[in-house]
């Protein structure tokens, strides 16, 4: 009793390596991830911080750094498209470390399936899988009020390091979570996705589901 602010962690997975002080949008991702504070569908704030991390990203309209402590609507949509791409990723079982570009991976599919699918396709089945894993989420009881981040993340770093002070207050990330929802099409009491998103996905059948 009164040891819940010790424990870090969101829906009981606890917080990796990886510290969201510093990564806005990985805080969101912590919030919003179906399994918890989960660091790989997840984005990683300063892999888009310079123009060497754009390569891959361009085609989806991302032209610009975003600093890694910025939480603007800009870094929502990025964090949007590439939370999908990474729940496709992990769909694929590839290992995370090989820096496979977006357009290798969909060579790589297409050369074992033999599918002649576009990236904007496998971006799209991420998405798929990412609303049914929230539909579960719901039907076992989880909500909206459930997709929060722990109160640790909103503090300042003490570390007496370059990042001595950053933090991203809690209002600002309610307001992030709350625009990542809209972008995703998730219901803001429910936190499933809407009918409209799941017959969008071409997965209305889920529906009858909740």
């Amino acid at each position: 009793r009164g040891t819940a602010e010790f424990a870090v962690q969101v829906k009981g997975q606890e917080a990796p390596l990886h510290d969201p002080r510093i990564k806005f949008a990985l805080n969101l991702g912590y919030a919003t991830s179906p399994t918890g504070a989960d660091h790989m569908h997840n984005i990683h704030d300063n892999q888009f911080a310079s123009e060497s991390g754009l390569e891959d990203v361009r085609s989806l309209g991302v032209l610009e750094p975003l600093p890694f402590d910025y939480l603007g609507p800009e870094k929502i949509r990025l964090a949007k498209y590439h939370i999908d791409w990474q729940v496709f990723h992990n769909c694929l079982g590839l290992c995370a470390f090989m820096p496979y570009s977006k357009e290798h991976v969909r060579e790589i599919v297409e050369g074992v399936t033999g599918w002649n699918s576009t990236v904007f396709e496998l971006i799209k089945a991420g998405e798929r899988a990412l609303a049914m894993a929230r539909v579960f989420n719901r039907i076992h009881g989880l909500t909206a009020e459930d997709d929060v981040a722990h109160p640790r993340f909103s503090s300042p770093m003490r570390s007496g390091g370059p990042a001595t002070g950053v933090e991203v207050p809690a209002e600002e990330m309610a307001g992030a979570i709350e625009l990542y929802y809209e972008m995703c099409g998730w219901d803001k009491e429910t936190g499933a996705p809407t009918a409209a998103k799941l017959h969008e996905l071409g997965i209305g059948w889920v529906a009858d589901l909740l």
